[in-house]
């Protein structure tokens, strides 16, 4: 089956998105680190020789598995996949995640592993588990995911509507702002824009890091965080 370099969905049983987003505090209090997956992926991905491979689920229910993961992988925003849903017709349900996670009434998703209790750390500063590694099992579409940063990516006839709801909300955030900082916040962003149509994603991220502030007395540490560009 084939899929678009640009992200698209060229046929309507292929989903893409994130089941996990690196150093994101979720409901539970822990947080995924990147890495955590690598050796349930080695064990269990989709190109390992296992009979129990990771399997997609419908709301984390082991009685109803919706398709199988083409891709899983770690890259630097956190656990990426490509999934083929099964046949719409014998599996209701994967019709059901197809329709709406195209119509975007779906938009989480979530894991279900097991700990490894030897790889895991308390970080005071965050209040918060460290999940160095993990045993997964299972990666499920759900309505209210545990990490709320994960998401689809979503068909591209979809596309413009969904680069019009990021305008409305970089506007609303911007507007949020001291109005000092509004100005040279709209810089930054055209200067990430430009960069992103030709640097990867570890350049552009550490962009971030490296900027000098047009002026004095503006606190970019604070605009990074809480902007999220990637």
């Amino acid at each position: 089956m084939e899929v678009g370099q640009d992200g698209e969905l060229i046929e309507d049983n292929i989903v893409k998105g994130y089941l996990i987003v690196w150093g994101v505090k979720d409901s539970y209090g822990t947080v995924f680190l990147k890495g955590c997956c690598a050796k349930s992926l080695s064990e269990r991905g989709p190109g390992s020789a296992s009979k129990y491979k990771i399997l997609m689920l419908w709301q984390h229910s082991q009685e109803d598995p919706i398709g199988q993961f083409t891709v899983l992988q770690e890259d630097d925003y956190g656990l990426y996949f490509e999934a083929a849903l099964d046949d719409f017709e014998s599996v209701p349900n994967a019709r059901r995640a197809a329709s709406q996670i195209k119509s975007g009434t779906l938009n989480q998703f979530s894991v279900g592993f097991d700990y490894a209790w030897d790889k895991m750390e308390y970080d005071e500063t965050m209040d918060a588990i460290l999940l160095k590694e993990i045993d997964l099992w299972e990666g499920s579409v759900v309505t209210i995911g545990a990490n709320s940063e994960t998401y689809a990516i979503r068909a591209g006839a979809d596309i413009p509507q969904a680069l019009e709801e990021l305008h409305n909300y970089t506007e609303e955030f911007i507007k949020s702002l001291p109005r000092k900082y509004q100005f040279e916040l709209r810089q930054l962003i055209s200067r990430h824009k430009s960069l992103a149509s030709v640097e990867p994603l570890e350049s552009r991220s550490k962009a971030l890091d490296d900027t000098e502030p047009v002026t004095d007395g503006i606190d970019y540490q604070y605009i990074s965080k809480n902007l999220k560009l990637f």
